[in-house]
């Protein structure tokens, strides 16, 4: 008998499997519990020394609803790899990375799992890798789940940046933040849509009373593409709403709504001179953090500011955190989008010290209201020819 060579192959999962045996190494989430939406990130690494098998979470939270809304991991260390799935995840939210401890990071995690399980959404794909986490048995008193909130929030700056948030979470229907943002309780039933409204615009002014000095607040919200219009009135004191009426509160129109919403509009076209997909990877580049949406015609560019200063502001527009947006369409147009000339002119001194020769400059465009997502949504493929049509068409014709 020729003799016979065996192998023994270890049975079962891999180690690396085997979540349980993870040892807590680091944690950080970003300070935009405010927006509504945070990220979460835990790194683990292995209890048996001889795999490298380090576990890298990403969680993204949406602290109103959902819960754990996405979730991505990579396993092992490669920067690169680490790099990308963190800008993917936390890149649009503008916020910065405050470490947590271990418990922290376990109560988050066992929280909107529990909120994603209640609300009907469900647990996102790969929730077997955590499920070690909810297993475990962490909890946090109240004055550390009080300090897990306040890290999870930017410090709040101005009176106009505390009603910015309490408004936009109170729209939301957000109870938790709108109970630390009020110095005493508001009822959360107070305006007639109830909860889920999206506040869009919120234009802040002071009013003098006999008994101080209020903000007076005009309010455009919106829920299921039905629009309102709220007129309130807000105190502010120690960066807390200390008091907080609706006076009045009435439905408009999505015309009206686009009119209170309007504001000025640069745009920049350029001609591609090379390869479609060259320019795509050089704007991909350029702007790593931009969330890409592909579009029937092309590829779409949403690049976001660092911060979310927006919010201190006396005029707040949702749409006030998007820095530019880019086009690339496969009928061989570049278009650049910016809602101020400093911006639109910084963009284009970067695509011309970056892209050089790929793009030829074909036309540049000033416009009293946001006119892109128009183009976006029609049939047009020539941003110019969109232009000609829309300054040939009159209304009643």
């Amino acid at each position: 008998m020729n003799d016979v060579k065996l192998r023994v192959i270890r049975g079962g999962l891999h180690p690396a499997a085997h979540r349980a045996d993870r040892r807590f190494s680091s944690a950080f989430a970003t300070d935009t519990r405010l927006m509504g939406v945070f990220v979460l990130y835990i790194h683990w690494t292995s209890a048996e020394a001889e795999f490298d098998a380090d576990l890298h979470q990403f969680f993204y939270i949406d602290a109103e609803k959902f819960g754990i809304e996405a979730y991505r991991s990579v396993e092992g260390n490669n920067a690169d790899l680490l790099y990308d799935v963190e800008q993917t995840m936390i890149g649009g939210l503008g916020g910065s990375k405050a470490d947590i401890s271990e418990s922290e990071a376990v109560f988050i995690v066992k929280k909107y799992a529990g909120m994603a399980k209640v609300g009907g959404a469900g647990l996102p794909a790969g929730k077997e890798e955590f499920t070690f986490i909810l297993e475990r048995s962490d909890t946090l008193t109240r004055p550390k789940e009080d300090s897990l909130f306040n890290k999870l929030c930017v410090p709040l700056e101005s009176n106009e940046h505390t009603i910015n948030c309490f408004l936009m979470r109170y729209f939301a229907g957000d109870a938790e933040a709108v109970r630390r943002l009020a110095a005493k309780p508001v009822p959360m039933g107070a305006a007639p849509a109830g909860r889920g409204e999206t506040l869009c615009k919120n234009a802040i002014e002071p009013y003098s009373n006999p008994s101080g000095t209020s903000y007076l607040c005009e309010s455009l919200t919106e829920k299921n593409n039905r629009y309102r219009l709220v007129l309130s009135e807000i105190c502010v004191s120690a960066k807390r709403v200390s008091s907080f009426r609706i006076r009045s509160c009435f439905f408009v129109s999505a015309s009206e709504a686009a009119m209170l919403l309007s504001r000025p509009e640069y745009i920049t076209v350029y001609d591609v001179m090379i390869e479609i997909g060259d320019i795509r990877r050089l704007i991909a580049r350029l702007y790593p953090n931009a969330m890409q949406k592909n579009r029937g015609s092309g590829c779409l560019y949403l690049q976001f500011k660092n911060n979310n200063e927006h919010l201190k502001e006396s005029v707040y527009r949702m749409n006030d955190d998007i820095r530019g947006i880019f086009f690339v369409s496969d009928h061989g147009q570049f278009i650049v989008a910016a809602y101020s000339l400093p911006v639109i002119s910084r963009i284009e001194k970067e695509l011309r010290l970056t892209v050089r020769a790929g793009l030829r400059l074909h036309a540049k465009y000033e416009f009293k209201e946001s006119v892109f997502y128009e183009f976006m949504q029609s049939d047009f493929l020539d941003f110019s020819d969109f232009v000609d049509y829309l300054n040939e068409f009159e209304p009643g014709e």
